[in-house]
């Protein structure tokens, strides 16, 4: 835990916690599909968040190791949900999720697209669940 995430208290902000729940996310896709860029540098898969939550059950502070479990825990037609648990050793601290949609560009603005049979694939199994440790 890094000192500029805890506010004057000493306490983990809870913004933070969003920031972590997007690691979590980018190293379940990782695992699961691979590259995330293009040889161009573009996304292979935007999907921006289009709701997120979190309920906190004890405060981290400064220098806590902790553990973010990552799990993909539904697969529609043009979105998928995360869910997140953040502990340190044994103990919850906090319990989030993500709503995700893939998205394309059409005529100027953004809209949802069906996700393909590749992603909803590498989604269902296995690799799409992911444990990250961070310090």
């Amino acid at each position: 835990m890094r000192f500029g995430d805890t506010d004057a208290a000493g306490i983990v902000f809870y913004p933070t916690f969003y920031v972590w729940f997007d690691v979590g996310t980018t190293g379940l896709l990782r695992a699961a599909v691979g590259e995330l860029l293009e040889p161009d540098g573009t996304m292979r898969w935007p999907v921006p968040i289009v709701d997120s939550g979190a309920r906190f059950s004890a405060p981290l502070y400064f220098d806590d190791l902790i553990t973010i479990r990552s799990t993909v825990t539904a697969i529609g037609r043009t979105s998928f949900r995360v869910e997140h648990v953040v502990s340190r050793g044994e103990t919850e601290v906090a319990r989030g999720f993500e709503a995700r949609v893939l998205i394309r560009h059409d005529g100027g603005r953004l809209a949802p697209a069906a996700l393909p049979q590749e992603l909803r694939d590498a989604l269902a199994d296995g690799a799409a669940s992911s444990e990250e440790e961070l310090a």
